[in-house]
């Protein structure tokens, strides 16, 4: 990036660390949403699908819970825009009186309708028939979805039922939901912090802030820079963005044709327990011709574990804070915790560990991680050529605005669009502050960082990272920018990744965790 820039940075970042504690103390912490005092929202949604089949639970029960739940704490986090509770509970009545009337055995069920009868929020930017889908910006505000996207139809045909679509940024373009058609959504930690983006309604599942509020137990959102995986690191769930192009995309808006853009965005689920993920994965690739081993077991005597703490140290970056670091390092050592003997050596730390008959390798990641990593990571998304349509016009949502004049009018306050979406668009429009040289050398790193990773990790390496810096204000989102690249480089270079909780900071009691990536 420009020295110039990064200057700047510079100066901004001294400021928000100023900022940000005199904020947070002149805003004290508002009343916490309802604790969650049913058993029902503590099974996971592989178990209450095993109980609905089994004749334990009913479907209706676990909908009409859910629905309560997300009625309980929405005013606190403001996480749903559009809802459709009636329908679900007919549906949930009918899969009942299927049941009953012996219309399935358990056996068909648990192999061609593993989520039968089990509720699902979904993120608004994926049409659900009869629900809003106006990518949260004021030009399309009204607009539902007149047919269910292809992964609404896959889940529904392994019997999800869904509830309701959750917030995002104006069109998917930030990463903290906020627009100014349904408001921000807010933390369900601590509302004054974000709930992320661009899946940052699905908290209420702790999917985003739905799923961390326990109004939603598995949900769906869109990951195109870490869009999954940063709303599942601010609100404590688990969120997994996989390798592009083995789940539809269509029925997302926004939407392009561009090659780049089908290259980094992908749908993904985004759950409250560890075990729905592969659930979830299982259905949503149902239709892929691609042989995912998703039932391979992982052989431990085999896999190796290497780590990175950070993103980089360089002039303009934030430094990662030192509770994501030993949460790395915690991740890492996990596979190493018996009789674990360290021994560093340069920049490679071996850490050997044997119980029984299992050995773990776990390396300080051993390849030249490039200071120029920030400026790979924003600018391999200056590629897609012809972007998608951000800044509609109300009259006319296929006309294109002039962004100058928008950026001028948001000073005032006078935009119908967010400056989080013109600042996002500003960038795809102008390619600022990078030139098209910049972009295409970065773009040939790009390759060659995606070639050292597949070298090392091979078919059984895991590279743990950080997912995020830290929990961040929605007042200073653009701040935290740079951020961003510690999920987006791993849509460049194609790669899953999924984010892990490991609980809550001791200083603030917010969600903290970690990124694992694997090719």
């Amino acid at each position: 990036m420009l020295w110039k820039i990064r200057i700047v940075f510079t100066i901004v970042n001294v400021i928000y660390n100023v900022l940000r504690p005199i904020w947070l103390f002149f805003h004290k912490k508002p009343p916490s949403i309802p604790p969650i005092t049913r058993p029902i929202y503590m099974l996971s949604a592989t178990k209450l699908a095993k109980k609905i089949r089994e004749g334990e639970i009913t479907s209706s029960e676990v909908v009409r819970e859910y629905i309560k739940r997300i009625n309980e704490v929405n005013s606190f986090i403001n996480a749903v825009v559009d809802e459709r509770f009636a329908d679900a509970i007919i549906e949930a009545t009918n899969y009942d009186q299927q049941l009953k009337e012996g219309k399935f055995d358990i056996k068909t069920l648990e192999k061609e309708k593993p989520l039968y009868g089990v509720p699902i929020t979904i993120k608004e930017c994926c049409a659900v028939k009869g629900c809003s889908h106006t990518g949260c910006t004021l030009p399309c505000k009204g607009i539902k979805a007149d047919y269910d996207a292809a992964i609404v139809e896959m889940l529904r045909n392994a019997g999800a039922i869904p509830l309701c679509v959750t917030n995002t940024p104006e069109m998917c373009g930030g990463f903290d939901s906020t627009n100014l058609l349904y408001g921000r959504t807010c933390n369900p930690y601590d509302t004054r912090y974000s709930a992320g983006g661009s899946s940052g309604g699905e908290k209420f599942l702790f999917k985003g802030a739905l799923l961390g509020a326990g109004g939603s137990v598995i949900g769906i959102g869109s990951d195109f820079a870490g869009s999954i995986r940063i709303p599942a690191f601010m609100n404590g769930i688990f969120g997994h963005k996989p390798t592009s192009g083995i789940i539809p995309t269509n029925g997302h808006f926004p939407f392009t044709e561009d090659k780049y853009f089908h290259k980094f965005l992908t749908f993904g689920p985004m759950t409250r327990y560890a075990e729905d993920l592969g659930l979830l994965m299982k259905v949503m690739t149902s239709k892929c011709n691609h042989d995912l081993r998703l039932d391979v077991p992982v052989d431990l005597k085999q896999i190796k574990i290497y780590y990175r703490q950070s993103l980089d140290k360089t002039i303009g970056v934030l430094s990662m804070s030192q509770e994501i670091e030993n949460c790395v390092l915690k991740a890492a050592n996990h596979f190493a915790r018996y009789n674990v003997r360290a021994e560093k050596v340069q920049y490679l730390q071996l850490i050997y560990q044997c119980t029984q008959d299992l050995t773990y390798l776990i390396l300080q990641l051993p390849i030249e991680w490039p200071v120029t990593i920030i400026d790979i990571g924003l600018t391999g998304f200056l590629n897609v050529k012809k972007p998608p349509q951000m800044v509609l016009d109300a009259s006319d949502p296929k006309h294109h605005k002039n962004l100058n004049v928008e950026m001028m009018k948001a000073l005032f306050g006078l935009s119908e669009h967010t400056k989080q979406l013109l600042f996002f668009t500003l960038s795809f429009e102008t390619h600022f502050p990078f030139t098209e040289s910049e972009i295409s050398h970065y773009t040939k790193h790009t390759g060659k960082i995606r070639q050292k990773l597949l070298d090392l990790l091979g078919d059984n390496g895991v590279l743990i990272y950080p997912t995020f810096r830290k929990q961040f204000l929605p007042q200073f989102v653009l701040c935290e920018i740079m951020s961003v690249t510690n999920c987006a480089i791993f849509n460049l270079i194609g790669f899953p990744a999924a984010h892990v909780p490991m609980g809550l900071n001791l200083h603030e009691g917010m969600p903290i965790g970690i990124q694992v990536n694997f090719n």
